[in-house]
């Protein structure tokens, strides 16, 4: 019982640590995406014309 007890400990502090990570690189490359979308947009839109 103890076993489980730390793998759950270690798999909710690992889900935090990955959920801060996504978040992050969210906020920091937000400008970057934006881009990107907008080019995926216009390379779309010519290759249908």
């Amino acid at each position: 019982m103890d076993y489980v007890k730390k793998i759950i400990g270690e798999r909710t502090s690992l889900d935090g640590t990955v959920l801060i990570a996504v978040g992050v690189v969210c906020v920091l490359f937000a400008p970057l995406v934006k881009w990107a979308a907008y080019a995926a947009i216009a390379y779309g839109a010519w290759t249908l014309l």
